[in-house]
């Protein structure tokens, strides 16, 4: 009786153990190691069989160069083999690529996944056939002896390749091949190369062809950065020879893709990450890719790791590298914060009609930056889309008015990245001070509407009692008056605008001359409440505002709008001089009485006014409440809250 032939596989129980059955425990990892020992066999095709429908099964079948009966025992099965040692040879039998496999490991990843391999293997006309059981290897001391089922058989030169047979897959649920693609292209970039396909067959049913560009199917980029990349740190010694893509997508990146992968040769050797960047910005949350670095491969210290998942990082050459990479993460970063800013901006000019740069360029120094870096903080939030984006703006556009905005804007702005999420409830949190701010705001503008009334009815004189009292309360002429020039002639206010100007001495004096948030002028001309407005007086205004426009013509100042306004207690009711006021508001003259203002004032803040009444009411209630149980609280030791710090 013939005894039957065997091949022998040398090893650490512990080894297999380590390296295989925990090592590589799920498909993806398992499949991508004979995937690459296909690629280094010269195979130009790769086919993933996947069968769940009764007893699972795997087939991975390459047309490579295969190996001789010699080779299974002397290159195959030997556990740490180091194929690029001997003669330092880098490249496959071809020649024409440079191997991937390296550390000998890869054949024991299929014990992560099966308890039972059969190998088939034809080269130069002869096939050989092999098979191994984990309970087996379990069993033997250091020694497993492999039962060959064919030996030296003839086979063709059209069947030189390698077909490996898992069963017995520990696996209880079923394939997954979609997502078995998706996972060998993020291990891979050799799928695209002319020469080499690899495809995926689940029950002979479902054909899928991996290709490259599965890594990142589903991401729709905004920003992508093709490498080599020459805007950070050129005088690195590599950075000529990184090539690849880092992309900025338009919405958030599943964990796992965050962050740039390293690839070397074709193969994963560093999974997703920002190389030692502070990723604390969700921003970060938007940035992926993948960069070849093959250069690794040629350095005499090995530096990948065994599972291909992370460099060995303590290494001079790998700290250079890591420092590049991160300073290159930190500038792509920025520079899509940047368009990103930029592109939002022009969203909220569009679609609201808010132009941020002028309204910043409009606030005094002292506010501009805090302004901005506010702004900034909601524009750039990636949580935050257009439309809201633009609310939000608005908003703090209107709440800079206050001066404990102001005071709570510094809180906000000492936060280095606020995420949208944190962002909306800090202004949240502060409607409740601004509720309080307005209703203490409302009480003086109550006052002021009474003292406004009372002046009408004494038909107060326009000079110094109105101009005073206007120049004190500018929103009562308009809400966008911020900043009152009082009684400044022509001349002196162009001469302070713009120094360079040789002007007329001269000239007339206005009333108020004032600049709004939009960088706008007013021309305000005053009449005693008594006076009635004659066209005349819309002439005059006129002039006024001619005269300013002839000088500020062509400078950048001339992008806010002049409007005069001439303000008195009536005008006439005949049908020319109404015609006039209505053909004059064409072109920014307009008519405003006392009476208007003080209902438009008493309009505008009724809503103060009532509050006003109804908290008055409420504060009666509760002084009522506390004097009649003032003894009993005293008793029981409930000190009532003063009234007058009733928080609102």
């Amino acid at each position: 009786m013939t005894e039957q032939k065997t091949v022998k596989m040398s090893f650490d129980p512990n080894t297999i153990e380590h390296l295989g059955v925990q090592m590589y425990s799920t498909l993806p990892p398992v499949i991508a190691e004979l995937v690459a020992n296909a690629y280094d066999a010269d195979a130009s095709s790769v086919k993933i069989s996947l069968e769940d429908k009764g007893k699972k099964r795997i087939i991975i079948e390459d047309n490579g160069h295969g190996m001789s009966f010699e080779d299974l025992e002397a290159k195959f099965l030997k556990i740490g083999r180091n194929r690029r040692e001997k003669n330092n040879n880098q490249y496959s039998e071809s020649g024409e690529r440079k191997v991937i496999g390296k550390k000998g490991i890869g054949k024991l990843s299929f014990f992560g996944i099966a308890g039972h391999v059969e190998i088939a293997t034809c080269r130069d006309s002869k096939e050989n056939i092999f098979e191994m059981d984990w309970g087996g290897i379990k069993q033997s001391d250091k020694e497993y002896h492999a039962p060959v089922t064919k030996h030296d058989a003839s086979c063709t030169k059209e069947q030189s390749g390698t077909k490996v047979t898992l069963t017995d897959i520990r696996r209880k649920t079923p394939f997954e091949p979609d997502k078995l693609a998706v996972g060998l292209a993020r291990k891979f970039s050799v799928f695209n190369e002319a020469g080499f396909k690899a495809e995926i067959i689940h029950n002979q049913e479902q054909f899928i062809k991996v290709t490259d560009k599965m890594k990142y199917e589903g991401i729709d980029s905004e920003y992508p950065c093709d490498f080599p990349y020459s805007e950070v740190d050129p005088q690195y010694e590599y950075a000529g020879q990184i090539t690849g893509k880092i992309i900025s997508a338009k919405t958030p990146v599943v964990s796992s893709m965050k962050g740039i992968a390293l690839f070397s040769r074709g193969k994963l050797v560093n999974d997703h990450e920002f190389y030692g960047e502070k990723a604390s910005s969700h921003g970060y949350a938007y940035l992926t890719g993948w960069l070849d670095v093959d250069f690794i491969d040629e350095w005499k210290q090995d530096v990948i790791g065994t599972n291909r998942q992370s460099l060995n990082w303590e290494n001079e050459k790998t700290t250079e590298l890591r420092n590049y990479l991160q300073k290159v993460v930190k500038k792509i970063y920025l520079e899509r914060r940047k368009k990103t800013e930029e592109k939002k901006k022009a969203d909220i000019k569009k679609k609201k009609g808010t132009d941020i740069d002028q309204w910043l360029e409009g606030l005094p120094k002292c506010e501009r930056a805090l302004a901005d870096k506010i702004v900034k903080q909601i524009i750039t939030s990636e949580g935050i889309d257009t439309e809201k984006a633009g609310e939000l703006v608005s908003y703090v556009q209107d709440a800079f008015q206050f001066k404990a905005f102001k005071d709570f804007a510094k809180e906000i702005a000492e936060t280095e990245v606020i995420e949208s999420t944190k962002f909306v409830e800090l202004l949240k949190e502060w409607q409740l001070v601004e509720a309080k701010e307005l209703y203490r705001l409302s009480i003086g503008r109550i006052s002021t509407i009474k003292e406004l009334s009372k002046h009408i009815e004494e038909n107060s004189k326009e000079v110094p009692t109105m101009h005073q009292f206007f120049k004190e309360f500018p929103w009562l002429l308009d809400p966008r008056i911020i900043e009152f020039k009082h009684e400044f002639s022509f001349s002196k206010f162009l001469k302070e605008k713009f120094p360079d100007k040789k002007l007329e001495e001269a000239d007339r004096r206005i009333d108020f001359v004032c600049t709004s948030v939009s960088n706008s002028l007013f021309i305000i001309e005053l009449k005693r409440p008594g006076h009635k407005i004659t066209t005349k007086d819309l002439d005059q205004a006129a002039r006024y505002r001619s005269f300013l426009q002839n000088y500020i013509g062509n400078t950048p100042e001339s992008a806010g709008q002049i409007d005069a306004y001439v303000v008195g207690g009536k005008y006439a009711i005949d049908h020319f001089t109404k015609s006039e006021i209505d053909y004059r508001k064409k072109s920014g003259i307009f008519v405003k009485t006392y009476s208007e203002l003080l209902r438009n004032a008493k309009t505008y803040h009724q809503e103060f006014i009532d509050k006003y009444k109804e908290l008055q009411k409420i504060r009666q209630k509760l002084w009522m409440i506390f004097t009649l149980f003032g003894n009993v609280a005293r008793s029981c030791r409930i000190y009532p809250v003063k009234i007058q710090n009733l928080k609102l």
